[in-house]
């Protein structure tokens, strides 16, 4: 981040000012809103509604709020021979420029969370793959056909159903040579998405909050280039990644 630290008080209220006026304009941009609309008023719609930046306005309110209140006594305030009493310090416009970068260009989700994502075939016996999943700590793995066509997803979950099944009826002997084929044939409702790697980290923890609000799971995303499943998996964002994802917008 580049620093934007001014020299003397009237550079600190100029540069305080012009970063505020940017947060208070993407705002605008967030709401489509077009003409004039009170500054707390955005903060109260983003911060109550379902927008991707939702979730991070909601988590940085009162800082938000702040900014604003500093700007009125800057704008509005008691002021001696045209002078305001309010300065901002240079830790403040610090501050403001930070959130400035975060909210109006915020990091994309493969830019955190690109890494090697390891696959296996429909034809694979479910005995090769479990001691990768162990060994790596891999909750799900996505699942391709002979003609690389995406065919699901091969989840702890699911194994586990499948495999106290075939305990339940002391069918040991099937256990050896179980495929992920028959494992996928059962139905189960999806608990992951495709995304494209444009997507950014207030979009992917949005995905997350509105599953979780409606009840449903939401275990695992895979980032592929336009979000196509048929594409190469660049990255995967897990439900336990979300630790990562909060540091990111409380930082």
């Amino acid at each position: 981040m580049t620093s934007t630290v001014p020299n003397s008080s009237e550079d600190t209220i100029i540069s305080f000012l012009a970063l505020f006026n940017q947060i208070d304009k993407h705002f605008d941009k967030v709401l489509w809103e077009e003409g004039f609309s009170p500054y707390n008023e955005k903060l109260k719609k983003i911060s109550e509604g379902r927008y991707p930046i939702s979730g991070f306005v909601r988590k940085h309110i009162y800082q938000l709020r702040n900014f604003w209140e500093l700007r009125n006594f800057i704008t509005h305030g008691i002021k001696t021979n045209g002078e305001t009493y309010a300065v901002p310090t240079a830790a403040a416009v610090e501050r403001i420029s930070h959130y400035v970068e975060v909210i109006t260009a915020p990091v994309r989700v493969i830019d955190l969370f690109k890494k090697e994502v390891f696959t296996a075939k429909t034809t694979d016996l479910v005995k090769s793959i479990i001691p990768q999943m162990k060994e790596k700590n891999y909750t799900a793995v996505p699942i391709y056909n002979a003609q690389w066509k995406f065919s699901g997803v091969l989840s702890e979950k699911r194994l586990l159903y499948w495999i106290a099944g075939l305990l339940m009826n002391e069918d040991y002997m099937n256990l050896g040579l179980l495929k992920v084929e028959h494992i996928l044939s059962e139905k189960h409702g999806n608990d992951y998405l495709f995304v494209p790697k444009t997507m950014n980290i207030y979009e992917a923890d949005e995905l997350f909050t509105k599953k979780k609000m409606n009840n449903e799971r939401l275990d695992i995303i895979f980032i592929t280039e336009t979000g196509s499943p048929d594409e190469d998996i660049l990255g995967l964002i897990s439900s336990s990644d979300a630790n990562v994802i909060d540091q990111y917008l409380i930082f």
